[in-house]
């Protein structure tokens, strides 16, 4: 970015801080949450000692799943170099609570916003000796000053779809990106890194999909049973749904209970704080669902139709489903993550806006894993297909799992190129 760009961009923060605050308290009380982590927001990051010689590595990710990607991408560089200490930064309550689940992180803290002094507090407490940005947290002040530390910064499981790209674009005419700023970005797909070097980047590599590399769950007992189905049951699992979606896989359910009365529904919104919206959906159409959080019993609820109410079970909860509807796809959000079900042999459902995984969802489509639906009749169609076909459903699976286990290894080549740029950063210093 050009240097009149970041001070218009800065002086619009601090114009803006009184209607962010505001906003702030505003989503706080909304998401009841606490106002926890304040003075890290502010640069009041945990105070570290100086790195040792194998080095200090921040990886930022905005949220829950983002931060499922830092932990895999923490696992391999762990692998290459136990000695690399890894911090990490986030922006959501979620996010947080995954941060402290991933093993091995020295420390873990919100990210701070924008603002300069907050960024340089940070970055002098943290003393960090690379910064990694997990998919598209772009933040200029931050990466502007961590790059004029000396510090390496890179994007990992580098993403852009294409709406991003235009409105990045439309931007940098005028004002530049901080993507020029980059020491490079390890990008999921060839039309992501396409898109980066579009937008100024130095270096744009293919490394793949971290998302691919995730471990399955190790606890036991997070599969369709621990929720009341039974072995060999009807299941579909509807993950991270939005709104509109519940009502449509709500009607399929219904409709298809006809010719499968023994069809199960376990059902995760996307937000939490949408739980009771959910719920008033689903009854809207006819079904009974019981919320997880009131119903923690391993025997079927009354309804056969279960609301998942808890945070960080969704991954396991897909193992023994018969298939799985893949949520923010029947509406313009560009999808969530099908690789989740996939990984376990279940076969995928999703709706026409698969964007954020368009690759992804190609290869299930192509290799049999997945079948995309326009709407709620073409949901219940693609669902009865598979239900009312066995062995069609068994090959579905396989193809899902064999589509997961082709694509990965992504983790171990972003860990490389990470450890690449704070090799070649401690020969220049």
């Amino acid at each position: 970015m050009k240097p009149a760009a970041y001070a218009l961009y800065t002086a619009g923060l601090f114009l803006l801080s009184p209607a962010l605050a505001a906003w702030y308290a505003l989503r706080v009380r909304k998401r009841r949450m606490g106002f926890a982590g304040m003075a890290e927001r502010f640069g009041g990051a945990p105070e570290l000692p100086p790195a040792e010689k194998e080095g200090r590595l921040w990886i930022h990710a905005v949220s829950m799943g983002e931060m499922g990607v830092a932990a895999t991408l923490a696992a391999a560089l762990r692998g290459k170099r136990p000695g690399l200490r890894i911090v990490l930064s986030t922006v959501t309550d979620t996010g947080r609570e995954a941060a402290a689940r991933v093993p091995g992180a020295e420390v873990f803290f919100y990210l701070p916003f924008d603002f300069p002094f907050a960024v340089r507090r940070t970055l002098a407490r943290v003393r960090p000796s690379a910064l990694a940005l997990v998919e598209t947290e772009l933040w200029p002040n931050l990466i502007r000053l961590a790059s004029g530390a000396g510090l390496p910064v890179a994007v990992v499981n580098g993403r852009l779809s294409e709406r991003s790209f235009r409105g990045h674009r439309r931007i940098a005419r005028f004002l530049g990106s901080p993507v020029e700023e980059l020491s490079g970005v390890a990008a999921r797909e060839e039309e992501d890194a396409k898109r980066f070097q579009a937008l100024g980047a130095k270096r744009a590599l293919v490394t793949g999909n971290l998302k691919y590399d995730a471990p399955l769950p190790t606890e036991k007992g997070e599969g369709v049973a621990a929720y009341g189905f039974g072995a060999g049951e009807p299941v579909i699992v509807a993950g991270s749904t939005h709104p509109g979606e519940e009502a449509a896989v709500a009607r399929a359910v219904r409709a298809l209970r006809g010719r499968h009365p023994r069809l199960g529904l376990l059902l995760a919104p996307r937000h939490l704080q949408r739980a009771d919206e959910a719920e008033a959906a689903l009854r809207a159409e006819g079904l009974e669902p019981v919320r997880w959080s009131a119903w923690p019993e391993d025997r079927p609820a009354p309804g056969r139709v279960v609301l998942l109410d808890a945070m960080g079970r969704l991954a396991g909860a897909y193992e023994g489903a018969s298939l799985a509807f893949i949520g923010g796809s029947l509406i313009p959000h560009g999808g969530q993550n099908p690789i989740e079900a996939a990984r376990w042999g279940v076969p995928v459902v999703f709706g026409p806006h698969m964007g954020n995984f368009a690759e992804v969802a190609e290869a299930l489509v192509r290799e049999g894993g997945a079948i995309q639906a326009e709407g709620s009749y073409a949901l219940e169609m693609a669902f009865d297909g598979w239900l009312s076909d066995r062995a069609a459903l068994w090959r579905a699976g396989g193809a899902a799992r064999r589509v997961v286990e082709a694509n990965q290894g992504a983790a171990a080549r972003t860990a490389d190129f990470l450890l690449g740029l704070l090799d070649a950063a401690e020969d220049r210093r």
